[in-house]
């Protein structure tokens, strides 16, 4: 069973350097342990008041399909 893996990443970052992978559950929404899954849209204004950004970053994990295989 294989984890279907996107091209791309959407990546919040911190001037203090944290980064934290933004994971998509059941739709647009952000996944935090803490918290458990809430609106895309909260957790960008979160990021925001946090001083943060988003960047969107090439998946070191994504694997193309290959024809045999």
């Amino acid at each position: 069973m294989s984890r279907k893996e996107p091209k791309t990443l959407r990546v919040a970052c911190f001037n203090d350097g944290r980064r934290k992978i933004i994971t998509f559950k059941h739709g647009a929404y952000w996944w935090s342990p803490s918290e458990g899954a809430y609106p895309l849209s909260a957790a960008l204004e979160t990021i925001k008041h946090q001083g943060g950004w988003i960047e969107t970053i090439p998946n070191p994990n994504y694997r193309p399909k290959r024809l045999f295989g």
